[in-house]
C-alpha cells in the first residue's frame, strides 16, 4: 500500500496551526499577567507600569492587544466568562428560577469581591462600550435558566444583570465588602429584591 504523501500545503498548514495555538497560550498568559499586576497595583496601572510589573516588554502587550483600550475588551470577555461558567456550573438547568438568580448575583459578587481592581477594570469598558455585548452570554443563560421568554421578560432579565453589575460595583467600595458575613448579606438582598421585581413581570 502506497503511503500518503505529505504535501507544501499540509506543511504550511500545520505550521499555521501551531502558531495560532501559540498565540493563544501567549495571550492567556499574558492576560493572567495582568491580572495579577491590576490586582495587586489597582485599576489605574499604566501599560507602562503592567510591563514592568510583570517583567514584559509594552511592545508585546501592544502587539496582543493594541493598546491599553483593547486589552480591557480582553478583561472584559473574561470576567463575562468566568460568570458566566459560575452560573452554567452552579445548580442544574431545570432547577429553581430563584436558585439561577441567586447564582448569577453570586457570580458577579465573588468576582469582585476576589479582586476589586480587576473587577473595576473589566467594568470600565464594559459601560464604555454599552453593557449589551458583553453582557449577552450572561443574559442568554439566566433567560434559560430561569426560563424567562418572550420580549418583556427578557428585557427585565438584561435589566436584573446591569442592576447586579452596578450595585457589585458600588458595593466593592464598601469596606464591608471584605467581610465574608456582610458580602453575603449583600448578596441575599439582592436576590430579594430582584425577585420581588420579577413576580411584576411575570
Amino acid at each position: 500500500m502506497k503511503a500518503q504523501s505529505t504535501t507544501d500545503a499540509d506543511v504550511r498548514d500545520g505550521r499555521s496551526l501551531r502558531w495560532e495555538e501559540h498565540r493563544r497560550q501567549r495571550r492567556r498568559e499574558l492576560l493572567r499577567g495582568a491580572r495579577r499586576a491590576i490586582a495587586a497595583q489597582g485599576e489605574s496601572l499604566s501599560m507602562d507600569g503592567l510591563a514592568q510589573a510583570t517583567g514584559t516588554s509594552k511592545t508585546v502587550y501592544y502587539r496582543y492587544f493594541h493598546d491599553r483600550r483593547g486589552l480591557q475588551q480582553a478583561m472584559g470577555r473574561w470576567a463575562m466568562g468566568v460568570i458566566r461558567r459560575s452560573l452554567d456550573d452552579a445548580g442544574s438547568p431545570d432547577g429553581p428560577p430563584r436558585e439561577a438568580l441567586g447564582a448569577m448575583i453570586a457570580a458577579f459578587v465573588d468576582l469582585g469581591v476576589r479582586s476589586p481592581a480587576v473587577y473595576r477594570f473589566c467594568d470600565s469598558v464594559v459601560t464604555e462600550d454599552g453593557a449589551g455585548a458583553f453582557l449577552d452570554d450572561v443574559v442568554d443563560l439566566l433567560c434559560a435558566r430561569m426560563r424567562l421568554e418572550g420580549p418583556t421578560e427578557r428585557m427585565w432579565a438584561r435589566g436584573a444583570v446591569g442592576f447586579v453589575r452596578s450595585c457589585t460595583l458600588d458595593w466593592l467600595a464598601d469596606p464591608r465588602s471584605a467581610d465574608r458575613a456582610q458580602t453575603d448579606s449583600f448578596t441575599t438582598r439582592l436576590a430579594t429584591w430582584l425577585w420581588a421585581s420579577r413576580k411584576e413581570v411575570a
